[in-house]
């Protein structure tokens, strides 16, 4: 008879405790995978990385060979499922994700913008307002762009995370 091949599976995690579960469960030789983002803090120009999925993560196992395995594991609350049993999901889904992470699993916002791009500022003072990008300047987190204030068009120099496309 042969093994059931791995299955990727969603399972819960204690609050804020993906990074414990996903070391616990790595110390018990179950691949896993918690793809972070890269987000701003506030109107700064610090970024944090925070799950992508916050509460959940991927792991791939042979489901009766590892599940007591797993829900006795630190961190963990247990598996998603619809009804009694965890549903294994698509590997095309893990797939598409990592396909969109870094090296170290992490992705990062496309902050692609071009001088003369249309964007609306999401955040402060100017939130709603479109404004057109005078110049970028992603090395320092910041995009300078021209807004028709009082029908006279002015510069102002506000954090990148702030706008979006339009």
């Amino acid at each position: 008879m042969d093994a059931a091949p791995p299955e990727w599976f969603v399972i819960r995690s204690k609050p804020r405790k993906e990074e414990l579960a996903t070391k616990s469960l790595e110390r018990r030789g179950i691949a896993t995978f918690c793809p972070r983002i890269r987000e701003p803090l506030g109107l700064t120009n610090d970024w944090t990385t925070v799950p992508l999925f916050p509460g959940y993560l991927f792991i791939q196992v042979v489901l009766h060979a590892a599940y007591h395995s797993v829900i006795w594991t630190p961190g963990i609350k247990g598996f998603v499922s619809f009804g009694e049993i965890p549903t294994a999901i698509a590997p095309g889904i893990v797939n598409f994700l990592r396909q969109r992470t870094g090296a170290d699993g992490i992705i990062n916002p496309d902050r692609s913008f071009r001088a003369g791009d249309r964007v609306r500022i999401k955040r402060g003072p100017f939130a709603g307002l479109v404004a057109i990008i005078e110049k970028p300047c992603p090395e320092r987190g910041r995009i300078r762009v021209l807004m028709d204030f009082l029908r006279q068009g002015t510069s102002v120099e506000i954090p990148l995370a702030a706008v979006g496309r339009v």
